[in-house]
């Protein structure tokens, strides 16, 4: 009997493990095509990607202390879509925690975080892109920009960079959570918009473009915080690609999380208001400070008491914690960054998105050539937040379409 590989999880996927029979952790990448897709062409571009990511076809198993991975034997099965967006894909021990479907032009890629971060997750996305269309339009000499081993591939990056805990002093603040009725079923949603336009209107401010879309965010807080709440802090959970600043080529989790804080402050402009938040993040993103905030990550997994508590009470313990940590932030805003694709295949694209299961409200943004594509995840019923994060770029003249999986919304900004 073939001894099948496993892999133990990396510090993320660690905790996210804990939490995924509760709540489960799941993003979305979306390529929308300008042809009609093929099924059979769509299943062998899978299948040639797999073998190039060994460590993608894998199950969560129950050990005595951890869980960890093992590679499955199960294949990769290639369907319409016909289930809602980010479902549950773990239900037992046997189950993929992958998922690939198509609908019309677009192909979907779902995969739970314990598997990867949306870094690492895009550079499999993008290999399944490129055997698609090899395929189905015979192009040759493609370009591949990843070129790493299957080794490099699977690699924990996060103990290869770490170098013990440090003490940081926090600041005790009270966090405004937004008060909305939360409801069963999330809503997702996708906003289209001018990447080229948002680029120069956050140029108008001498800010980064992350920065004016997290001002926005704030602001459309802002307007619906009640009196009681003035005296808390709107805190922004923003995920920040340890590959930019730490030589790694793997597809696992690897990335930081700083916050954005601010007070609410009547009296500041919006241009005082998002150049406050720009230069927190130059503060924050540095190496000098991810590397305090990794090391704190993984300093409660190599807790020696920790280590030695059976899995059953971890399972208790971080699902606690997990409700703890969802009333710390407000928000969180994902900028996965510019896409970019061979010259080759890039007349056969239209768009890119991604969504992410949210905790509460969650941006989730990238850009291809002129589109910027912010997916938007919220569990509240009233999406009056959405809304006026949309409108202010309308108020601005930067005009976008809005796709959204509940019908009743589906409109045009």
């Amino acid at each position: 009997m073939k001894l099948k590989k496993w892999y133990k999880l990396d510090n993320v996927a660690t905790f996210y493990s804990f939490t995924s029979s509760n709540v489960p952790t799941i993003f979305r990448y979306s390529v929308t095509l300008k042809d009609q897709i093929e099924k059979d062409i769509l299943q062998k571009a899978v299948n040639e990607t797999i073998e190039e990511f060994p460590n993608f076809k894998c199950s969560l198993k129950k050990g005595f202390f951890w869980y960890y991975l093992e590679q499955s034997d199960k294949n990769i099965i290639v369907e319409e879509e016909n289930s809602n967006i980010c479902e549950k894909m773990y239900q037992d021990g046997d189950d993929l925690l992958i998922r690939i479907n198509y609908f019309k032009k677009r192909i979907n890629l779902e995969m739970s975080h314990i598997l990867s971060d949306g870094r690492g997750s895009l550079i499999l996305f993008k290999h399944l892109i490129y055997n698609y269309l090899k395929i189905k339009y015979k192009i040759t000499n493609i370009s591949f920009e990843d070129l790493s081993s299957s080794n490099e591939k699977s690699e924990d990056s996060f103990k290869k960079y770490y170098t013990g805990p440090k003490k940081t002093k926090k600041k005790k603040e009270k966090v405004y959570v937004y008060h909305g009725i939360k409801k069963k079923q999330i809503t997702y949603l996708e906003y289209h918009i001018s990447a080229h336009k948002v680029k120069q209107l956050a140029k108008s401010y001498q800010v980064t473009v992350t920065a004016l879309l997290i001002a926005v965010l704030i602001k459309s807080y802002q307007s619906k915080m009640r009196e009681l709440d003035k005296n808390k802090v709107i805190k922004i959970d923003v995920p920040v690609d340890l590959r930019n600043y730490f030589p790694s080529s793997t597809s696992r989790n690897f990335f930081g999380l700083i916050s954005i804080v601010y007070e609410k402050n009547q009296n500041d402009s919006f241009d005082e208001m998002v150049k406050n938040i720009n230069n927190q993040l130059k503060k924050n993103i540095t190496k000098e400070q991810l590397i305090i905030r990794m090391n704190q990550m993984i300093a409660l997994e190599k807790n020696i008491i920790v280590r030695t508590v059976p899995i059953i009470i971890k399972d208790i313990a971080l699902k606690i914690a997990d409700n703890i940590i969802n009333n710390k932030s407000t928000s969180t805003v994902s900028n996965i960054g510019k896409i970019t694709v061979d010259k080759k295949i890039e007349p056969y694209i239209e768009n890119f998105n991604v969504l992410t299961t949210p905790k509460q409200l969650q941006l989730t943004i990238c850009s291809f050539q002129d589109d910027l594509s912010i997916g938007i995840s919220s569990k509240y019923l009233n999406n009056d937040i959405i809304k006026n994060f949309c409108h202010f770029f309308t108020q601005k003249n930067i005009e976008g379409v809005i796709n959204i999986n509940e019908e009743e919304y589906d409109e045009k900004m």
